[in-house]
Parts: structure tokens; sequence; C-alpha cells
């Protein structure tokens, strides 16, 4: 769907607190399948939307201080994301399929990717459909709130941030944390994503309106520390709105699936200090792209596929229940709950792409790995936006499943099978093609 000339391109902006009451928990074991009401607040937690309109087509990028949204969060039969669509689409001029809800998979904020009974929890139900209005509410009011803008891209590398969790040694075992292991210790190549990718969008009277970051790096730095926090993508993003006044920055996380922060579950200091770097960061790669010509939005455009992916080999509900309640251990009540969860509903996925102009992002519903997210670059991708549009766990890439560990081990966590996440690049690829191809 081309621009069109007569239209210049318009952005709307909104930021809203969604931080929850305390007694809302968090996750704190995925293993265990354990939640806990928080221990107060550190920082708050915001939706932020930025709507881009085009005049025949326009998009919208919802990013959320999240661990992610579980479709079936709502209760049986409803949908979370398709909800609010339909509900935006209903208030606005969008379409429903043109609107990317992201989470930044910050883990010191309420469990909603559907780990722990988290909807047994009182007054959890209630809290839900009241973040489910203030997401809606956060779109809207972005949409109520264009005015036209240039857009300007830039990346730039951030190192001493993120840490590969899966390395591979020869001796079979993997290294996920501490000193880096040499390379002749190592049995497989790793590498990390270390770009720090950065729209910047100003008014055309040069006043700051917008700025969308991608970074790829699990923000657990304040993970299991009690306090509700937005972790370090929190503490970046407030970085770049104090320094650009009346802006409103919005975070996605990318390929995280097996990429850490470099701390985990210290303090927060260590928030503070990563989340300044990347701030500093993305206000440099800003600075110099006030110098440069803006770039030319010739269109604007959304493709997306929903496919039902295989599930991990499980037994059925009633089969591992007999099997957890004979032998009671840690492998059979994990293939008890795996067993629950494929059965709540069918594993689709989908896989979402818009392009603005020469800028392209895609979004994928869980938590891919970084070769994937790697790929999807190569593929011509300038954003790869993970936990977006639904929650469907880790998405390994197909030797993981050999190698195990956490990420690929049978669980709620892990429920798709091999190959789903070569699935999902190859759908991605093609409608990486297809959205750039010239209409016509």
């Amino acid at each position: 769907m081309a621009r069109g000339d007569e239209a210049p391109l318009k952005a709307g902006v909104a930021r809203r607190v969604v931080t929850p009451p305390v007694r809302v928990p968090y996750l704190t074991s995925s293993a265990q399948a354990t939640n806990a009401p928080f221990g107060g607040v550190h920082d708050d937690l915001h939706a932020r939307a930025l709507v881009l309109d085009g005049g025949r087509n326009s998009l919208a990028l919802l990013t959320v201080d999240s661990i992610g949204y579980d479709n079936a969060l709502l209760g049986p039969g409803r949908d979370f994301t398709r909800e609010l669509r339909e509900r935006v689409a209903a208030k606005t001029g969008l379409e429903p399929g043109s609107i990317l809800l992201a989470a930044s998979h910050t883990h010191s904020a309420p469990e909603t990717i559907g780990l722990t009974p988290f909807r047994d929890v009182a007054g959890v139900p209630d809290w839900i459909e009241s973040h489910l209005n203030d997401l809606v509410a956060t779109v809207v009011e972005a949409w109520e709130r264009r005015v036209p803008v240039r857009a300007r891209f830039g990346s730039r590398r951030v190192d001493e941030v993120a840490r590969y969790r899966r390395i591979v040694l020869k001796d079979g075992r993997l290294n996920r944390a501490g000193a880096l292991p040499t390379p002749e210790q190592t049995a497989e190549p790793w590498a990390l994503d270390e770009d720090l990718s950065v729209l910047y969008l100003e008014t055309l009277d040069g006043h700051p309106h917008a700025v969308v970051l991608n970074y790829t790096a699990h923000p657990v730095i304040a993970m299991l520390l009690p306090p509700v926090s937005a972790d370090y993508p929190g503490a970046a993003t407030a970085l770049v709105e104090t320094q650009l006044p009346g802006a409103v920055c919005l975070f996605t996380q990318g390929a995280a699936g097996n990429i850490n922060s470099r701390q985990v579950s210290t303090n927060f200091d260590d928030v503070g200090a990563t989340g300044r770097r990347l701030g500093a960061a993305a206000m440099a790669t800003i600075d110099a792209l006030k110098t440069s010509p803006p770039t030319a939005i010739d269109a604007l455009d959304v493709r997306s596929q929903v496919c039902e992916l295989e599930g991990r080999p499980c037994p059925s509900v009633e089969e591992a229940a007999r099997l957890a309640e004979a032998q009671p251990n840690d492998r059979n009540r994990r293939l008890a709950r795996l067993a629950r969860k494929l059965s709540e509903e069918p594993l689709r996925a989908e896989v979402q792409v818009m392009r603005l102009g020469p800028l392209t992002w895609v979004g994928l519903p869980g938590e891919p790995f970084v070769e994937t997210g790697l790929a999807l670059k190569k593929a011509g991708a300038s954003f790869v936006v993970g936990y977006a549009n639904g929650y469907l766990g880790y998405l390994p890439i197909r030797r993981a499943y050999d190698e195990g560990g956490y990420e690929a081990d049978p669980g709620p966590w892990s429920r798709v099978g091999p190959g789903s996440a070569e699935r999902l690049q190859e759908i991605a690829e093609r409608l990486l093609q297809e959205i750039r191809r010239p209409a016509g």
C-alpha cells in the first residue's frame, strides 16, 4: 500500500503508567510454577504507543513494560491480542492487523505469560481487564495526537550489556554465566546482536516527537528482586525522554531467547548503569542523525501470516497426570504442566512484518534465539521484535533441542517442537520479500 505523495507522514504518540497493585504477582519460578506479590515499586511500568499514518495506510506499535502476553490470559474462548486490536480498531482508523503489541520482557512485571496459576490469585482477573483497557486507551490516544513528522534511522553497536547464555562446551555442558570460555573450550559458534537500532521522529519544526529503540538482551538484572521495575529498558527510555522533552521513547526487545543481560538478579544500581549506557548510545545516535537528511518514506505496509506449530511430544493430560502421581519427580510434574498448557489452545503463531519506507519490523510471538534474529536482519529486517502479539514460550533453533538446557527442556515455557523457529524464519523472510516488492 503506497503512502501517496499528497499526504505527509504523520505520527502520534502516547505514554501511560500501567504499574499494577503490588498484590498482582510476578514470576518467581517458571520451573516450579510459583509467583508472589511484589514488595513495593522501584519504578513505574509504562505502555507507550506510536501510530504512523501515511494517508492511505496506518500502523501502530504498542510497547509495554511487561514480561509478555499469553493470548489465553483473558480466559477460555478469548484472545488477548485479538481483543486489543479489535477494540482499538473500533475507536480509530487502524485496521486490526496493522497493530503490533510488543513486550520488553522485564521479569519485574506481572506474570502474564501463563506459567503459573496467575488468574487464580484474588483480584487478578479484574486487573487483567483493567490493564487491557489501559493498553487500548494508549493506542487510541496516540491515534488522536497525530502530527506531521520527519523520520531518521540509524544504529550503533553497544557492548558490555549482553551475554550469550548457552555456550556449548566440548564436554557437552552449557556455559550460561560467569567467565566466558576460551575458543578452545567451545564446541559450537555463538554470537551476540549488539546493535542498538534507533528510529527518530521529529515534528516539521524540529521538535523531538518519538524514538523507537531495539536491542537484544533479557531484562533480568532486577529479576527476583521484590519491587516492580521496568529493568534496564525502563532506565534507557527514561533517560531518552528526559533529554528529549516532549518525546515518547518506545523500547522493543530483540531475539533474546538465549541472550541475558550481563548482570542477573543483582541490584538497581546495575539496572540504572545498563539503562544509562543504552540511553546514552541512543542519544549519541540521534545527535548524529540530526545532521543527516531525513529518511524517505515512500510507503507504509503490513503483512502477516498465522501458522499452527507442532507441539513438543507429550503424553495426554490424563496420562501425564497419572505419571506425575505415580512418579512425582520434577520431570513428570513439568510434563503434566506442559500437557495442560498444550491442551488450552492450538499453538497459533503470527509472524507480522511492517514497513515504513525502507525500514521493516518483524514481530515474533515468543522468545526467538539470537541466531533467528541475526538471520532475519541479514534478510533485510531493520528491527526484529520478540515477545510480540502473544507468547508461545521459547523458540529454540533446531540444534538446541539436542543440546538440552532450560530453554529447550520440555515445559510450559518450551512447548513448540523442533523446526518451529526455522518455520517462522522462513515465513518472515518470505514476507520481507513481499513487502518490499514494488506494487503493480
